[in-house]
């Protein structure tokens, strides 16, 4: 049995850690925050010790970390992992630069430590069926693949502030589909943002509402609407134009419909919130990190340091591209 420290109990280190209190393969065996409120819960439920700092977590050691503390704090807990040898699995980004990020992947590297990208949305089972039946080839060659990613609700202009934004804590996701979906890197990027949900986001040089066209090296087209914000639940959908067919992803129907006769269905279904909608993409990947820890041998679908920095290279040159109004040439 694998013993697993979560670093983090925010939204997404609750996940993680109520996910190891069920898990046939590893187990919760330290928690980490500062706040004796959050580790509690965890404590009360398992023989998981409590942690207030990244020392204190490393001196239970653990055989596997799990990063999902403020965007901000990411680079000294890595680092720490790194130094002490702790194979981890870490939110993204690694670090809030693109140039310590690197540094950080390099680090990895030398010493050969397992570690991945916790980019969950690989695993849902629609996204993942689209990334087989291209990989075979049942469309053809991509040439247009869209994205669309609506939220519940915003985050706060503070959380935003240190979080990365809108391409970077939501577009990170689908940068990072795009590349895993079409086996491709990109070339150029163009975005357009807009402030129209939350004034405060102006103020931060931040967007709540954008539209991004991206060019991959083979000169498919990648499109990207995003939103913080939608009446009806998370939204996203995913649709891949091939020369020989299209495939996309469902949803139930939410909103009003214009029928061609003139006529208006208004459907009152409510989607459900990113929670619910990708509750077993996090169960799935803690599955494949701990499968890693086990067999040694990598995983097809989880995401590697280097796909979380390609990931935040793109949205670091979206938010480039719709700051100063013009496309961007993405590094690779």
């Amino acid at each position: 049995m694998l013993n697993f420290a979560v670093v983090g109990l925010g939204a997404v280190g609750k996940i993680h850690a109520t996910n190891l209190l069920d898990n046939d393969a590893a187990k919760l065996s330290a928690v980490c925050d500062p706040r004796s409120d959050a580790t509690l819960p965890f404590t009360e439920a398992s023989d998981a010790s409590a942690t207030e700092c990244m020392d204190q977590l490393l001196d239970t050691q653990p055989d596997a970390v799990i990063i999902s503390s403020s965007t901000a704090t990411h680079e000294e807990i890595v680092g720490k992992c790194v130094a002490a040898n702790v194979p981890f699995l870490c939110e993204k980004p690694l670090a809030q630069n693109i140039e310590s990020a690197e540094q950080l992947v390099a680090a990895v590297e030398e010493k050969k430590l397992i570690t991945a990208t916790a980019l969950n949305r690989r695993f849902d089972p629609q996204y993942s069926a689209i990334k087989t039946a291209v990989s075979k080839g049942e469309i053809g060659a991509c040439e247009i693949v869209c994205f669309t990613s609506r939220s519940t609700s915003p985050p706060t202009v503070e959380f935003s502030r240190t979080s990365g934004g809108l391409f970077a804590e939501k577009g990170s996701h689908f940068f990072d589909l795009a590349r895993w979906i079409t086996g491709e890197e990109p070339e150029e990027i163009n975005a357009m943002g807009s402030v129209l949900i939350e004034p405060g986001y102006a103020d931060i040089g931040e967007f709540d509402t954008a539209v991004i066209a991206m060019k991959m090296k083979s000169g498919a087209l990648c499109r990207f609407d995003f939103s913080w914000r939608t009446a009806y639940g998370q939204d996203e959908r995913i649709e891949v134009h091939g020369s020989e067919g299209l495939l996309t992803t469902f949803q139930p129907p939410v909103g009003r419909v214009i029928q061609p006769d003139g006529r208006s269905d208004n459907s009152k279904h409510q989607l459900q919130t990113w929670q619910e909608r990708f509750a077993e993409t996090y169960r799935r990947e803690l599955d494949a990190f701990a499968s890693i820890l086990t067999t040694g041998q990598p995983h097809p679908v989880l995401a590697s340091l280097k796909d979380g920095l390609m990931a935040q290279k793109i949205g670091a040159a979206a938010k480039i591209s719709a700051l100063k109004g013009r496309p961007i040439k993405i590094d690779s």
